[in-house]
């Protein structure tokens, strides 16, 4: 357990080393001109706890949790993006794991980062070092991926099944979306809920 510590650090304090260039609001704009409604209407990311919108890159944290098995194996799960302090709109709610929580129930350890170092392409890389260690399962690191590396997919993402059934099947597969899809879903959506609101 003590070596998972001196581990998180190290990652600490070479992530700190990582540039944070990016534009002021710290958001991945859209680059197509002929975007959406609801492109234009992005707002951040969901967050994973209370599922209201993280709004800037600054409030956001990146969380998962890290234990050992039987042989002293690291196990880690649980990754998350959720709010990076208290969140008001959800009744001063802290979506943050609570480390002592964690640590007496199972002699779990917290481990995480802040958003701004998951963004861009040096975010991209850290990312991708973090697929390349192999310890924190692939699915959740490439779904996280997803969402802050590319435009629109967190949007689409928060569409319901039943919207997704109506749409066409993607090109590669569930859930990896080429931004024409992506373009395609999104204008689905805007006109359904355009509908809506004329039904009304």
């Amino acid at each position: 357990m003590y070596d998972r510590l001196v581990l998180g650090r190290r990652r600490s304090c070479a992530w700190d080393q990582v540039s944070r260039r990016r534009n002021k609001s710290g958001l991945i704009q859209m680059g197509n001109k002929h975007r959406s409604k609801r492109r234009d209407r992005f707002k951040g990311w969901r967050c994973d706890s209370c599922a209201d919108m993280i709004t800037s890159v600054q409030a956001g944290w990146v969380e998962w949790l890290a234990s050992e098995d039987k042989h002293g194996n690291d196990i880690l799960r649980g990754l998350r993006l959720v709010h990076r302090g208290r969140h008001k709109n959800a009744r001063n709610h802290n979506c943050r794991y609570d480390p002592r929580e964690e640590f007496r129930s199972g002699r779990t350890i917290v481990e995480g980062l802040p958003l701004e170092r998951l963004v861009g392409t040096d975010g991209l890389m850290v990312l991708l070092s973090l697929l390349a260690e192999g310890e924190l399962p692939h699915r959740e690191i490439l779904e996280l991926v997803k969402r802050v590396q590319i435009p629109g997919y967190e949007l689409v993402r928060n569409l319901s099944r039943r919207q997704h059934s109506k749409l066409l099947s993607p090109v590669l597969s569930h859930g990896y979306y080429l931004q024409s899809e992506i373009r395609e879903m999104l204008g689905w959506a805007n006109q359904a809920s355009s509908y809506c609101c004329a039904d009304r």
